[in-house]
This record gives structure tokens, C-alpha cells and sequence, in this order.
């Protein structure tokens, strides 16, 4: 398998930790941001991490970003910086661009400019608080259409000591489960702590849930309010 390449313009929180994440995920990664602690901060994560500015064409140009796969305009100061660095990378040839959106207006210059691939993170965490509030008993959860969702939730009270097919998930909540992950969480919701616990795979009927089981869930969010609300 080829390994991706990206470029990612701009280490704020956001910047930053998209750097680190798609190391991780074996992505070759180059960051850049004008503010050298910044760069100092990230270089020890990633591939190659340059100190310059990105409103200067001559810059970008040096980096051959031509041969990267994506390249992730995450500048969160303003949005002018952001606009002058993205229109250069147009002009350079730059063919897939991914932008974090700072505001409305941002969000819509970048629209006349052509970028349709455009990131607004602090939405998508305002989303996720929001459901959460709502429905206290998920962990988390994404959309995977209009209708549809994928929710993590600790397994209820309710169901321990049952098996999957007695507990009658689908049948009276409409709801499949997709996998179980194996670990109480004890402390702060973190994605980081779900994705760390063991999965034991595609569940069985016959598979009896135990108290500390993490469920993973496949339905409408009305089906699971229905669920976690009994």
C-alpha cells in the first residue's frame, strides 16, 4: 500500500493534533505554521515540520506540496491569512484542499473560491455535547447518514446477564449491535479510552453481556433514546 502524504498549514489545537493523528494512522505528514514553537512542538510526531509563511508563494512553492494528497488549511487566526494561503496553493496547482472554516463569511468566500471540502470541528464538538446532553447515557456517537447513526454507550443495567438475542434489541428497539468493547470506564468519556478498550469482534446471539461492556450500536436516535430513556 502507498503511503499517504498530507500537508497540514496552520498548528493550532486543531492543526496540531490532525498532525498527530494521521501519523499515527502511518500517513507521511508535513507541518507548517510561522510561529517556530509551534514547529518545535510537533516536530518530534511528524515527518517534516517547517517554520514559514504561507502567504508567500515563493514558500509554499519550495515544499512541492504537487505530490501530497491533501493538503489542510487549518489557520484559525482571522481568515485572511487562510484565504490569501489557499488561493495560493490554487495557483500552484494544489488539487485537493481542505479548509477550516472560522466563520460564516469565511465559509463563504472560500465557497465563491471553489473549496468544497471545508472543516468546521468546533460544529462538529458543539454536535457531540449537544447529544450528549441530551442523552447522558451515550459516549459517543456519528452519523452515518440522514437517519442513521453509530452510538457507544455503556451496556444498562437492564441487560447484564442476558444474552443478546433474550435482550431483544432488535426486536423491541430496533437497534443492531455491532461489536462490544470489554472495559469499564471509570473516568472522563474519552474517545481515546474507547478506542483503547479490547473488541471482541462481531458478537454472537448467544453472547451473555457483562457489567463492564461498551456497546456499539446501529439505528435512528429515536430508536436509541427509546432505549437508553427505559
Amino acid at each position: 500500500m502507498t503511503t499517504k502524504k498530507f500537508c497540514i498549514i496552520g498548528l493550532g489545537y486543531f492543526g496540531l493534533n490532525l498532525a498527530k493523528i494521521l501519523t499515527q494512522l502511518g500517513a507521511e505528514v508535513l507541518a507548517i505554521d510561522k510561529d517556530l514553537a509551534k514547529v518545535e512542538e510537533i516536530s518530534p510526531y511528524v515527518t517534516v515540520a517547517v517554520q514559514l509563511d504561507a502567504t508567500e508563494k515563493s514558500a509554499l512553492l519550495s515544499q512541492g506540496l504537487n505530490d501530497f494528497d491533501a493538503v489542510i488549511v487549518a489557520i484559525g487566526e482571522g481568515f485572511e491569512s487562510s484565504i490569501t494561503t489557499t488561493a495560493i496553493l490554487q495557483e500552484i496547482g494544489v488539487k485537493v484542499i481542505y479548509n477550516r472554516i472560522v466563520s460564516q463569511l469565511h465559509q463563504r468566500l472560500l465557497s465563491l473560491m471553489g473549496i468544497t471540502n471545508l472543516l468546521v470541528p468546533e460544529a462538529e464538538a458543539a454536535d457531540h455535547l449537544a447529544r450528549q446532553l441530551i442523552t447522558p447515557a451515550m459516549i459517543d456517537s456519528f452519523k452515518i447518514s440522514d437517519k442513521h447513526s453509530v452510538f457507544v454507550v455503556q451496556v444498562p443495567d437492564k441487560l447484564v446477564g442476558k444474552s443478546i438475542i433474550d435482550s431483544k434489541i432488535r426486536t423491541d428497539y430496533n437497534l443492531n449491535v455491532v461489536t462490544i468493547k470489554k472495559g469499564k470506564l471509570v473516568s472522563i468519556k474519552t474517545r481515546d479510552s474507547i478506542f483503547a478498550a479490547p473488541t471482541i469482534g462481531v458478537p454472537l446471539p448467544t453472547y451473555i453481556f457483562e457489567a463492564e461492556d461498551i456497546l456499539v450500536l446501529f439505528g435512528t436516535e429515536k430508536d436509541f433514546e427509546n432505549f437508553t430513556s427505559e
